[in-house]
């Protein structure tokens, strides 16, 4: 668990600079409090921080065999690490510590690529073989760990656990990719295929990069795809669940975070069945009720105060991320550190157990479209399946995000449209196994698995999400479409009557309120100004219209304040007031 940072140089074995390696894993030092550790060799370097979750003092990083042929890194925790551990032993493998980076390199050695099949948790991996003059970058099923990476001008390839790593390689040339500010302006957050600097990447979830010297970089190969388990029984969830989050609890004794829904009081109530201590717990806001059936040793974190939240906001996610939720998050995991390094919360839940539920209009509008059966004035009020599909993800009407880019702007678009992404998804399937594999493709990977990992990580705690276990997934996807809430129906008994979802924070009022100033100046945002894409006195109108209570403007202009912040932070201009 921590950061892991490595220039590799795909043309020829030039010596890395260890001084790079060193700013790049330092500027995210946060991921990694409790060590560090760098290795070279020709033509690669690799550099890590370390979280202590897994291995103790023998499981530092990064790790190579003795011969150095092979050596590896580890973001995440690998949770099935000591029966991998075993089975290498058997193959002759040797192992000096506990660690299960340790596991990633000797896995490699044995089964190579396959190895990914075989790991379960939330990853992002490194390997080099120097026999074959290859590396391997390797993602988790559902991208619970990030991994980001890019070409630089000498021809070599940076990669990086977050954002900030690769801007901190002098090399990395930062300009702004108007197509991702379109989509998170859209989406209220930057998806995976894209990212807000142009030029850099982010390694799909499910997928590894092979780079083997000499030859030209290929594009990512898929190696694991959510497949047709067939129809699951909502009477099956609840040892599902308890599967989950004993996989979750593996190797550490977590606590549990309350963030305001029914996942993480469900979280709370299976560790309480099996814990013989107080289960440890922290709530962003008033969860008492839930603390005090479980009898929890419960702290309650402070997140009231959004303007001062708003910079680490802007700090521990670098691409602008407009969920509200976010702020919670964060002052949740920074008082959680003071109670252990591991915490569980019901992250993604909604996403994964309720789609079927969710998208069920949207799939019955789609097979109607489809057969022709839909009225010519109902199909003009809803437009094309993928606007339809966007309106079901709460996405902002294309009208809406274009009413605020100026021409100069509208031509840097150059026609790209948010939604368009999602047909890949669906077209070609049912819509409703369509639109659930968008959720997991597009949504779980770029929103709750990035809040996670980001807002955990900026406080030096390993956020688990046991909604996220792939088997749990595989499950779900197979639950039927119609009723209420699965989650609410398994945990009848064990919780009382409560919401099924957080409450959604107050952003309307926030910006008639705390952050009435902060938004006024965004329209007057000399960054905004000097990036052209933006009629600002169009969004001077549209705050003062919200501001007078005359229209509900909160979700663009929250989105469009949140952008100029980590435009700032991104690109060193002057941020507004």
């Amino acid at each position: 668990m921590g950061a892991i940072a490595g220039i590799f140089h795909p043309a020829t074995p030039k010596p890395v600079d260890p001084a790079r390696l060193r700013a790049m894993v330092a500027a995210m030092a946060h991921r990694g409090p409790d060590g560090a550790g760098e290795w070279t060799a020709p033509g690669i370097g690799f550099a890590h921080r370390r979280l202590a979750t897994v291995g103790g003092a023998t499981a530092t990083q990064p790790v190579a065999t003795p011969d150095l042929r092979y050596a590896a890194m580890l973001d995440g925790t690998i949770l099935n690490h000591a029966t991998l551990r075993e089975e290498l032993r058997a193959l002759g493998h040797g192992f000096t510590g506990e660690g299960d980076a340790e596991v990633v390199l000797h896995g490699f050695a044995a089964w190579g690529p396959a190895l990914l099949d075989r790991l379960e948790g939330g990853f992002a991996l490194v390997v080099h073989d120097a026999a074959t003059q290859t590396l391997l970058l390797g993602r988790d099923r559902l991208g619970a760990k990030p991994l980001h990476h890019a070409a630089l001008p000498d021809g070599s390839l940076a990669f990086a656990s977050e954002l900030k790593g690769l801007l901190a390689h002098p090399l990395l040339r930062r300009a702004p990719d108007a197509a991702a500010i379109a989509d998170f302006l859209a989406l209220g957050h930057v998806p995976d295929d894209a990212c807000v600097i142009a030029g850099i990447e982010k390694l799909p979830a499910g997928h590894f990069l092979l780079i083997e010297r000499g030859r030209m970089v290929r594009a990512p190969r898929r190696w694991w795809t959510l497949r047709d388990a067939g129809a699951s029984t909502p009477d099956a969830l609840l040892p599902e669940l308890r599967g989950a989050v004993a996989r979750a609890s593996t190797g550490a004794v977590p606590g549990a975070l309350l963030l305001g829904g029914m996942a993480d009081a469900a979280i709370v109530a299976l560790l309480a069945e099996t814990s013989v201590k107080a289960v440890r717990t922290v709530a962003a806001g008033d969860d008492a009720a839930v603390a005090a059936r479980f009898a929890t040793a419960h702290r309650t974190a402070e997140a009231s105060d959004v303007t001062a939240w708003l910079p680490v906001l802007a700090a521990a996610f670098d691409e602008p991320f407009a969920m509200p939720e976010a702020i919670a998050a964060l002052a949740a995991a920074e008082t959680a550190r003071g109670a252990g390094v591991v915490a569980l919360a019901g992250t993604g839940a909604p996403l994964v157990l309720d789609g079927a539920r969710r998208w069920r209009g949207f799939a019955q509008r789609e097979r109607l479209r489809r057969a022709g059966w839909m009225p010519g004035w109902a199909a003009g009020l809803l437009g094309k399946a993928e606007t339809d599909h966007g309106a079901a993800l709460g996405m902002l009407p294309a009208a809406v995000c274009d009413d605020v880019w100026s021409a100069a702007g509208r031509r840097a678009l150059a026609g790209h449209r948010p939604q368009a992404r999602f047909v890949a998804h669906w077209t070609g399937r049912d819509p409703l196994a369509g639109a659930m594999a968008a959720d997991l493709a597009l949504l779980l990977p770029a929103t709750a698995l990035t809040l996670a990992d980001r807002a955990g990580m900026a406080a030096g705690v390993e956020w688990r999400a046991p909604f996220a276990d792939h088997r749990l997934v595989a499950f779900a996807h197979g639950l039927p479409a119609g009723g209420g809430s699965a989650l609410a129906a398994a945990m009848a008994r064990h919780l009382p009557a409560m919401r099924v979802e957080a409450p959604a924070p107050p952003v309307a009022a926030w910006l008639r309120g705390p952050l009435d100033a902060a938004m006024r100046n965004v329209a007057r945002s000399a960054l905004l100004a000097e990036l052209g894409w933006f009629d600002l006195d169009r969004v001077a109108r549209l705050t003062a219209a919200h501001r007078a209570g005359e229209a509900d403007h909160a979700v663009l202009l929250w989105r469009l304040l949140v952008l100029e912040r980590s435009l700032s932070r991104l690109f060193g201009w002057p941020a507004s007031a």
